[in-house]
């Protein structure tokens, strides 16, 4: 019984006793360093969230045009604005698809050049945490790693996950090869060279690929204006196409039909376009 008391009494004191600085700090470095690595999906999620929410406004708000549309000119209306909604969203979609190309082949380049620059200055002498430190001063792709890494957290992990974004795919190599380095005790600036040499390969192809297909892209954006086109010779003929167009069903019914088609088109080529892309 006494011997049960002691224990007692040594297990209330020893939890009594506060941790030791270190390992609080050790604690709290690794919870700061989870929150870290988890924030880059959180906000993947957000931005996925924030995406579907701005198709279902543009889908709601197309359909109150036209049904207003309709409530104000008739059948005539309703037809007008779908065919002008179909050309609005067509024309929005291939700027968002522009934007997010032109943003995805600049953030390639800048991991490649992060890459270059991180494996100078490992090249000079400096050990990978002050060469990422240095690197990240000047190369804003690998400042979530760093804040990670300074955090005792896996910058391996948070590459990782910026590696599912669009254009950061070259995240991917530079993880696995700081991942090869710090297990194998291979040198890093070797392998970092040859990551920085394969990434600025692609992205010279991937630039080569997007001038051959600018033609393509052209040429389905030339061939939807066509239509237009042929509305204006009609009125040089001597005729009224717009009014044939918006007389009665037949009308409406190429009117439509026209427009999704030239529509359905552009996005298709683009679609195909983007798929040659993407496998480069």
């Amino acid at each position: 019984m006494i011997m049960v008391c002691l224990g007692c009494a040594v297990l209330a004191a020893w939890l009594a006793i506060p941790a030791p600085p270190t390992r609080l700090l050790r604690n709290r470095l690794a919870a700061a360093a989870l929150a870290v690595a988890t924030d880059a999906t959180h906000r993947e999620g957000q931005r996925r969230r924030r995406r579907l929410w701005t198709y279902f406004a543009i889908v709601i708000m197309s359909l109150g045009v036209i049904i207003a549309s309709g409530h104000l000119a008739k059948a005539q209306g309703a037809v007008l604005a779908s065919a002008i909604v179909l050309v609005g969203v067509t024309a929005a979609r291939l700027i968002v698809q522009y934007r997010r190309r032109s943003t995805a082949l600049r953030t390639r380049a800048e991991i490649a050049h992060a890459c270059a620059v991180l494996a100078s200055y490992l090249r000079v002498g400096q050990v990978p945490s002050a060469a990422l430190a240095i690197a990240a001063a000047d190369c804003e792709v690998l400042r979530e790693g760093h804040q990670t890494r300074t955090l005792g957290g896996d910058v391996v992990q948070v590459w990782r996950l910026q590696a599912r974004r669009q254009g950061h795919s070259g995240l991917l190599e530079l993880a696995r090869a700081w991942q090869i380095s710090t297990e194998t005790g291979a040198p890093m600036s070797c392998t970092l060279d040859q990551v920085a040499t394969s990434l600025a390969a692609d992205q010279a192809l991937t630039q080569v690929v997007n001038s051959e297909l600018a033609a393509a892209r052209a040429t389905g954006k030339v061939m939807a204006i066509l239509p237009g086109c042929g509305l204006g010779i009609g009125y040089l003929l001597g005729g009224d196409p717009a009014r044939w167009l918006l007389a009665g069903p037949a009308g409406w019914a190429c009117l439509l039909g026209g427009v999704a088609l030239a529509c359905a088109g552009v996005l298709w080529i683009e679609a195909l376009a983007r798929q040659v892309s993407t496998e480069v």
